[in-house]
Order: C-alpha cells, then structure tokens, then sequence
C-alpha cells in the first residue's frame, strides 16, 4: 500500500507544468570570444580549420553569409556549431605573409534573445608579424550633403587601373551610420583607394548603377593615415557613342546611349534640335530626298566628347507628330525677378515672347509693368526672366481708385463703389502671368497654346538676409546658399571672400563654397576614368536658419575648421 502511494507521489510530480523563470533584467549582452585556436594575435599560422569558443551558447547559422574576411579571400568555408563552440573549416589556404581579420559582423547571436556578436573579430597572420597599419575617413554625397552608411571603401594595388570595376578589393572595409570607415591590420605600401555603393554584394562596383568614388593619387599607409575625405558620385562609365541613325520621313535621327549635356553642328543651313535627351534631330527645310554632310561634336553629362560627321538624307514622305512644349519656373513665389524656360520638341523660328499678359489677382494690367528678357539656348529652347515693377503696380491702382473717387460725373454711385471695393480688396500679392497662342513659332508653323501661371508676390519683410565672410586661402571659388531639399540654390552677390544673399525665402539652408578651379563659375565633375579629382564641395558643418525681416550679418565660414570638424567622431557634432 506505501509503496502505491510513492509511485502516485512520483507520476503526480512528473506531470507538473513546468513554468519558466521570471524576473531580472533582459539579456542584452552579446556573446564574446574567450578561447581560439590558434590564438588570437596568432602569426605563422598555417591551419585551415579554427576553434571558436563563446561565453554562452550560440546560433551561427547566419555566418556564411555574414562573415567578413580582409584582405578578400576567394575560397569558400563551412561552419560546425556545438552549443558556444564553433569550428569554421576553410577549403584552400591563406596568402603568405599576410595579416588576415576573421569579422563575425551579425553572422553570429545568443540563442536566447538573438544579441548579434557585431563586434566580434579575430586577427592572425600567415606570417611572422601582425601587419598594424591603418586607414580611416569618410565618404559623403556632396552634392546632396550627406554621409553614406554602408558603402565598402576598399584599397587596391597601386597598380590596378579602375581595378573596382574589375577585381575584389585586397583590404576593405563599410562605413557606418555616420559615413566613417576604418580599415585596420592592413600591410605597408601604396594603395589605391576606391568606395563604392556595393548594392548586390559582389565586391565589384556596377558602373552602370551604383554609386562610386576615389582617392586621387596613390595613398602611402604607413602606420595610422587618418581623415581621408572620399566623395561619392553616380555615374555612367560606359562609352560614349553613337547607337543608331535613321531617317524617318522628313527628319533624320542620331541616337546616342547616353544623356547629351552639349553639342554642335557645323552645317548652320539645316534645322536641328536635341530630342529627348539622347537624341540629335535633323529636319529637312525643301523636302528632298538629296543628303546633306553634317560634322557634330556631342557631349555627354562627364564631358565625353563624340566627334563625327554623317550623311542625313530625308525620304519624301512627311511625318505627322504633335507640337509637345513645356513652360517651367523658376518658383512659385515672385520676389521682383523670376527665371523661366521654354521647351519644344520641335525647333522654333520666333522665340520672343510678345503676346503675354499680366494680371494682379483678377485685375488684368498694362503690360509695361511687367519687364521680360529672352534668349535662345537651343533652337528648340528658350530661357528668360519677368521683371515685375511692384512701385509702378500700387501707384497704377492708386491712380485708378483716385480716379473713381474724382469722376462722379460720369460714374453712377452704385458701380463706383462697387469697383472701389473691388480695388480695396484686391490681393496684392497674387500675380498671374499669362501666354497667348501666337508666340513661339515652330519651323512647321506651329505655336504654343495658351499658359498661364500663379505666382505669389511676397513683401520685403518676407525675407530674410545672409551676409558675412568665407575664411578661405584661396582665389578660385564661389559661395552658394541652398534650402534643405536642394531645389532653391541663391547665388551670392558679393566678390572674393565676401558674401551676401538677399531677398531669402524663411527656412532652413545650407551654405557651401564650391572650388572653382577652372574659373567658370559653376562645378565641374571629372569622370573617374580620367583619375582626377571633381571640383571640392565644402559646407558649413550647421544648418543656417533664415527669419522672416531678419538679417544675419557678419557671419563667419572658416572652412579649415569645417573640414576638420568633420571628421570628429560624434553624433551631436555630425548631425545633419
């Protein structure tokens, strides 16, 4: 009978719900290296095969896909996991001579609450020395300001010509949330350096697609070389060329692969026009099917040249196509002067804008307040600017109300008063400005529809001022103020180191100086191909406030200090 009664004790205890334990505090550490073999820091290693130990038990399926090894290793491993230990099993062996870095990345987490060891790394070299030499810096966008995370910045040898395009990189290393990078244990001697946006993860830059930048010159790492500034760019390396001809009825056609930035004809007796973007159109005036030799120079958006000559023929047959045009400006708000350009797709024969109007709110007003100018970029292509006298416009509706007021004679009660509130309480600041059809005419006679465009005319005290001065040892430069989306650049109205900018719309801006090395005021990109650097972009490390009626004066950029500001590693200090 005890004895029945023991087993039923001993089932009953069995079968209790076992509950987990609760309380303290999460586990937030992640799992670190406490024994290898070969030793950390190990040289003449020779082995294949190292042993791992962890301070708790591991998940490291993950790390075939994750490791990082530096310099590039093109064999292939597996992996043996065994609660906290972990074997890792080459197939070919190491360079000689060489300091290799092991980097776990987020290949390997906790079993319990997934911590990634990302800071895990082991160091051995296949020589007598552990190779100690270092570079480190930052990669940016300039042209949009920013600092780029996750781009591989690689060092080549001093020999490789555009090697990123072609071979894996012999030392590597990715920039972190904040643009920085690091390349340690790396050997003595000169190197060529290369960054680039390694989207699909093949250590070869896509020169069709991602983004990609250098060092100019050859870079001597010996011992720690510190605040390399590497720009990053998009660009298209391909060759420049010439796709195709055609004739299609009465034009003819020259396709390019790319993007044409500029080009010019020698044969001034045929009409042509650039179609978009990557194609030279040439249009027969008599309508005959006899060819004319035309020589044309085409430039690309990196300032490759094609240089050519070509035979364009017309068949006789007229080809329909619609009149496509496009009027853009330059804002929506009207500060006195405000830029425009026209765009056909078809060349014109009149590009002067006569036939517009102008309306202040619904009121339409005499066309000498309103100042234009015109020129022809292209010949499918205008740009311009409206001048608006704001003085001229008030004294006008001045004069018409006192001229209401003044001819009750003429004038019954009922619609002066009418129009007197009517002019009280016109909106001051709501500009129209209107195109007729009639302007613009094409060499197939046509021309433009009817266009029109509101604007927004601000007062004075809407703005805000920028004044001060650049600290900068140097001749060749200019001063830009840009808003924080990078789609209202203003120009500065003073030489040298001075600067002003005037009439600023309320916000948040950047202040740049822009190296202009060549004097033509404005920046110039050199294609990776040629191994020259692009034109220096350097912006004040704080993003500038504009008030409304506000004036900042006596503000000083030194550039210098920017510069190094930039490569001090904070987030307070980096932030955008």
């Amino acid at each position: 009978m005890i004895r029945f009664f023991i087993i039923v004790f001993l089932l009953s205890y069995g079968c209790a719900q076992v509950r987990p334990l609760t309380g303290g505090d999460k586990d937030t550490i992640p799992p670190n290296i406490i024994f290898s073999l070969p030793n950390e820091l190990s040289t003449n290693v020779n082995s294949k095969n190292f042993y791992f130990e962890f301070d708790e038990i591991i998940d490291a399926s993950l790390l075939e896909d994750k490791m990082i090894i530096s310099p590039y290793y093109s064999g292939g491993f597996e992996t043996v996991v065994k609660k906290n230990t972990l074997k890792i099993l080459f197939d070919s062996v190491f360079n000689k001579n060489t300091t290799y870095i092991l980097n776990f990345a987020d290949g390997i987490k906790d079993i319990t609450e997934k911590n990634p060891s990302i800071y895990s790394k082991y160091i051995f070299s296949t020589g007598n020395k552990i190779d100690s030499s270092s570079i480190s810096g930052r990669v940016q966008d300039p042209i949009n300001n920013v600092y780029l995370e996750n781009i591989l910045v690689g060092l080549y040898n001093a020999d490789d010509s555009l090697g990123l395009f072609t071979k894996k990189p012999i030392y590597f290393s990715q920039t972190d949330d904040l643009g920085f990078f690091e390349i340690n244990n790396v050997k003595e001697g000169n190197y060529v350096l290369y960054a680039f946006n390694d989207e699909n993860k093949n250590f070869k830059a896509d020169y069709k697609s991602e983004s990609f930048g250098f060092k100019e010159g050859l870079l001597n790492v010996n011992g720690n070389l510190e605040g390399v500034y590497v720009p990053l760019f998009k660009e298209d390396v391909t060759d420049f060329k010439v796709l195709r001809t055609r004739k299609r009825g009465d034009f003819f056609e020259i396709i390019f692969n790319k993007d044409i930035s500029d080009y010019y004809i020698e044969n001034k007796d045929i009409f042509f026009s650039l179609y978009d973007n990557t194609t030279l159109r040439f249009y027969n005036k008599s309508l005959t099917s006899d060819s004319v030799l035309i020589k044309y120079s085409v430039f690309d958006l990196y300032s490759n040249n094609v240089i050519d000559s070509v035979f364009v023929g017309f068949s006789e047959n007229e080809v329909n196509y619609e009149l496509r045009s496009s009027f853009s400006f330059s804002d929506n708000n009207f500060d006195d002067t405000i830029y425009f350009s026209f765009n056909s797709n078809i060349p014109l024969i009149d590009y002067e804008i006569n036939n517009y109007y102008l309306k202040l709110d619904t009121l339409f007003l005499p066309n000498k307040h309103l100042n234009h100018f015109t020129y022809k970029k292209n010949n499918n292509e205008i740009e311009g600017y409206f001048y608006l006298n704001k003085d001229s416009i008030e004294n006008y509706i001045t004069y018409k109300k006192n001229n209401l007021i003044e001819d009750s004679v003429n004038v019954k009660d009922s619609i002066r008063f009418g129009l007197l509130d009517y002019f009280k309480n016109l909106q001051l600041n709501k500009i129209v400005i209107g195109f007729k059809e009639g302007d613009l005419i094409t060499i197939k006679g046509d021309t433009i529809s009817d266009f029109k465009k509101d604007l927004v005319y601000n007062e004075d005290d809407f703005y805000g001022d920028l004044s001060g001065v650049v600290n900068l040892d140097k001749d060749d430069f200019y001063v830009e103020l840009v808003n924080e989306n990078f789609t209202k650049i203003y120009k500065n109205k003073r030489s040298g180191n001075f600067f002003l900018f005037n009439k600023i719309k309320p916000g948040k801006y950047f202040l740049r100086v822009v190296i202009d090395n060549n004097s033509n005021n404005k920046w110039d990109y050199y294609s990776i191909k040629t191994k020259k650097s692009s034109e220096s972009i350097f912006y004040y490390s704080d993003v500038i406030e504009i008030f409304s009626n506000w004036s900042i004066e006596d503000f000083v950029f030194d550039v210098n200090q920017s510069v190094d500001r930039m490569f001090i590693k904070s987030k307070e200090v980096n932030k955008k």
